[in-house]
């Protein structure tokens, strides 16, 4: 097939993860035997708003606008070469003016649209999602999401590249936990229970040292215009009024006060926790680095909750994120957080593991630790069966069975 991509956030892959998925997906559809041919549309302008899932300004719906007809432009265009088989994307609401999908049908050319936010940020995405030919979602909860908003959902759960994500050999491994990601949600509670139980531990990502605390102050510029709409720093005072009149114009009154003071109670203790975590920080890691740094440690972690609603102090929900198939592809013993959905892709306890409670977290972290024959059949399982059954060239071949298009290589892969 010749596929047209609309994948990335920003040609500079350091900005909205610019170089994250067509680095997922492009190898995979190649690999396929399949023909790509990529947007030069920047969406770094949209980008810079596709926070907002709906009620845009001007200047955000002209810049909207402009996208999509450029966009629409290049279909016509190279399907005027070569007929285009179909028309690949991952737009936010603000990327795309989903009538665009109109133009597309006209053109005969079939449609999808790739989102892994829906379980916390479906707002974002709801009006691409009721006009798109088919809206691939992650998330296997989500399905009544896309179903109540109009959509053609297509669960098809994230994979990983075995030729990104690999084991990598002499590297010496330390008798050490490790976690790779963020500052977010709950982690952090997660973590400050394995620090105190004195589980030796190394964090990489952002939020976690001392940079977190200058960044907090170097923000004296609190707020910034683009296209018609203020933009708040987070972190600053004008950032909280702000979300505040959101919670109350949400929810009401009462109800908004309730939020936003369980809010400012959950960031009191953040910023408690924090003192915690400077000496395990060990900043943020190349992309190109994280292979060898799961070598480099007996056990790698992973946390599963994010907001229900994007805001601190809503409901956690668990779901399936990409590092569940990343780490096991590069052969480490794996220990996320429990979700029903993982059972369906490893079997708990001898391809990877999982945790529900804090106490089970330090238990299972300090098991794995002490017996290395453990880790190690974890480490060699969760390996085989994410090369075997979790790589982003499988998860293509189930996507175009599920929409009735047929993958070059389909047979001879299965």
């Amino acid at each position: 097939m010749r596929i047209f991509c609309a994948v990335r956030h920003s040609v500079d892959p350091n900005r909205y993860y610019g170089g994250l998925w067509n680095g997922n997906f492009y190898p995979a559809l190649r690999l396929l035997g399949h023909e790509i041919v990529e947007s030069r549309v920047d969406l770094l302008p949209a980008s810079r708003f596709m926070h907002i899932g709906s009620g845009f300004t001007k200047g955000e719906l002209a810049a909207r606008t402009e996208i999509t007809e450029q966009i629409v432009d290049e279909v016509r265009t190279a399907h005027r070469q070569r007929s285009i088989d179909l028309f690949l994307s991952y737009f936010y609401n603000a990327h795309f003016d989903p009538t665009g999908f109109d133009e597309l049908r006209q053109l005969g050319v079939p449609s999808v649209n790739f989102y892994c936010n829906s379980i916390h940020q479906f707002a974002n995405v709801a009006g691409i999602a009721a006009k798109v030919d088919y809206s691939w979602y992650p998330e296997k909860n989500a399905r009544e999401l896309y179903v109540r908003a109009g959509a053609h959902p297509v669960w098809v759960q994230m994979a990983a590249d075995p030729e990104v994500y690999r084991p990598v050999p002499r590297v010496p491994r330390k008798t050490s936990a490790c976690f790779v990601g963020q500052r977010y949600a709950d982690r952090d509670r997660w973590m400050a229970s394995l620090i105190r139980a004195e589980i030796p531990l190394e964090i990489y990502g952002p939020g976690w040292g001392s940079e977190a605390k200058r960044n907090g102050e170097q923000a004296t510029n609190s707020a910034l215009s683009y296209l018609g709409r203020v933009q708040h720093r987070p972190g600053t005072v004008s950032s909280y009024l702000a979300s505040a009149r959101q919670l109350v114009s949400d929810y009401g009154l009462f109800a908004g006060a309730l939020r936003l003071t369980k809010q400012i109670r959950y960031r009191q203790e953040t910023r408690r926790l924090s003192p915690l975590f400077v000496s395990h920080a060990k900043g943020s890691v190349p992309f190109e680095k994280i292979a060898e740094i799961f070598a480099s440690h007996e056990v790698i972690l992973n946390f599963s909750n994010v907001w229900a609603d994007s805001r601190p102090a809503s409901t956690l929900i668990p779901h399936v994120r990409l590092r569940d198939f990343e780490a096991p592809m590069c052969r480490t013993c794996y220990l996320t957080g429990h979700t029903e959905e993982i059972g369906e892709f490893y079997e708990i306890g001898k391809e990877i593991d999982t945790y529900r409670t804090r106490d089970e977290l330090v238990d299972k972290t300090r098991f794995y630790l002490n017996d290395q024959g453990a880790a190690e059949r974890l480490r060699r399982a969760g390996y085989e069966r994410a090369r075997r059954d979790h790589t982003w060239s499988r998860r293509f071949q189930e996507l175009f069975a599920k929409i009735k298009l047929k993958s070059a290589k389909h047979e001879m892969l299965l």
